[in-house]
């Protein structure tokens, strides 16, 4: 009877021990090592927190931004909804990455950049997860092309690309000035 608990209890130690490790493996190294090769691009963003990652400094950027009430006709939203996107590369640069948790979310703005990802269908960016970690984000952005990935934006990429070869952009383009031609001549006959 003693030795089959010594067993149980050496199982249950090694099956914590290999949790413990994995948990520390997912939250320490990995983000430890996503972020050094991050630095070695020169690609720099705000001190990450080993659980949090950038949370609270995020946190922190909203509760300042909405402490102030917008004037009256104001449309310039970005400050209020996402400061960080004005703060952090003003401090770090284009591009930069925040944390959130243990996972990194990367601010490209250069368009050759955006356009590479978001034509990109082998995979190697993962857009569906973009929006969906964020439901106000799902929300705005909806389940246009940009937050597709996989076969689905594959199949949606297919049934749009037509609309957007340059013939037939040209050919709209000389109906609708025609069409805004006579609706101008209209208004000024009217006017007259």
């Amino acid at each position: 009877m003693g030795t089959l608990a010594a067993v149980l209890l050496l199982a249950g130690l090694l099956a914590a021990l290999a949790y413990v490790l994995r948990v520390a493996h997912s939250l320490l190294w990995v983000p430890y090592r996503l972020e050094r090769r991050f630095r070695r691009q020169g690609i720099r963003g705000p001190p990450r927190r080993l659980v949090a990652g950038n949370g609270s400094d995020w946190v922190a950027l909203l509760a300042a931004a909405r402490s102030t009430p917008l004037p009256s006709f104001h449309h310039a939203v970005i400050d209020r909804v996402a400061p960080h996107y004005r703060v952090w590369p003003a401090q770090y640069g284009w591009p930069f990455v925040f944390w959130l948790g243990p996972r990194p979310r990367l601010v490209i703005s250069g368009p050759e950049v955006a356009k590479a990802v978001l034509t990109d269908s082998t995979g190697a960016f993962n857009k569906a997860t973009t929006g969906g970690t964020n439901p106000q984000a799902r929300q705005l952005i909806g389940e246009g092309l940009v937050g597709l990935s996989g076969e689905t934006w594959a199949h949606h990429r297919r049934v749009i690309a037509p609309a957007f070869n340059m013939e037939r952009v040209k050919v709209r383009k000389r109906f609708l000035s025609s069409k805004r031609n006579r609706k101008l001549a209209i208004l000024l006959v009217n006017k007259s």
